[in-house]
């Protein structure tokens, strides 16, 4: 398996189907469009060629099949701290995989969340879940030595650091 910056011309459709199978869930709430996101992904993969500081792409796939993405940015705030935060939008890996290759492949994520957010000088990384069934992904995050609270996983990125897995 292997990761690489998303491409614009190369990942966007197959971001976009595997987008479409995890956003089944959001219709009581949000109305979803793919045209939209597909405009999303292409403008964030057509952006990191030039300037890779604003948000992170990658995908991974394995002997050309796409197995999974994830997606970060920056320039979060909260209302009541001044330190920058990058937000993960989005872990995404084939729901087909087994248990064991699915945690790698987060765990894989993250790592590239905690460099990325390094690299770039933001000092925390939060990741978050809608999903109802974000335990698993959570207690990964706990793992790693995130803060834990409900769907909300916060580290510094100094501390994610001395947590990488590679």
């Amino acid at each position: 398996m292997e990761w690489t910056l998303a491409h614009p011309l190369k990942d966007v459709e197959d971001i976009v189907d595997m987008a479409d199978g995890y956003f089944v869930d959001t219709g009581e709430v949000l109305t979803k469009s793919k045209d939209l996101f597909r405009k999303n992904v292409t403008m964030v993969s057509t952006l990191q060629i030039f300037d890779r500081t604003k948000e992170f792409l990658a995908v991974c796939r394995d002997e050309g099949k796409m197995v999974g993405y994830c997606w970060y940015d920056r320039h979060g705030y909260t209302t009541y701290s001044t330190e920058e935060i990058s937000n993960a939008k989005f872990h995404h890996v084939d729901h087909g995989l087994s248990a064991r290759v699915k945690i790698r492949l987060i765990n894989e994520m993250i790592d590239q969340h905690i460099l990325w957010a390094y690299s770039n000088g933001v000092p925390i990384i939060c990741s978050t879940s809608i999903r109802p069934e974000f335990e698993v992904f959570m207690k990964i995050h706990k793992k790693r030595g995130f803060t834990v609270n409900g769907s909300y996983a916060w580290i510094r990125t100094e501390e994610g650091i001395k947590c990488l897995t590679k």
